[in-house]
């Protein structure tokens, strides 16, 4: 499956800002009535607007705050794994625009 099926959108905090994170739609989920959108921020080496914003992981203990690779949903690394797993949701890789 592609990152593009699973309309995804680039996590901005205003439209001329620097792209900070994603959505997408739960790849487990798509097709389903109970669509989920999961969401991401990128870590970026200086970049203000992301000041100690981590993304909580399901327990509230551990934060996460990804590194991407990649200019559109087509060609789009993102490392490390997404793992939402402990919610009934999908854990997996975005890799050069691919779900794996």
């Amino acid at each position: 499956m592609k990152l593009a099926e699973l309309e995804p959108r680039w996590w901005r905090f205003d439209d001329q800002g620097p792209r900070i994170g994603l959505t997408f739609i739960c790849p487990c989920c798509k097709g389903t009535k109970r669509e989920t959108r999961l969401g991401i921020a990128f870590h970026h080496a200086g970049h203000e607007a992301m000041e100690d914003a981590y993304i909580k992981a399901h327990d509230g203990k551990n934060r996460f705050i990804w590194t991407e690779d990649g200019e559109t949903f087509d060609n789009l690394t993102v490392t490390p794994s997404i793992d939402a797993s402990a919610s009934g949701h999908w854990h997996g890789f975005i890799t050069a625009g691919a779900i794996c």
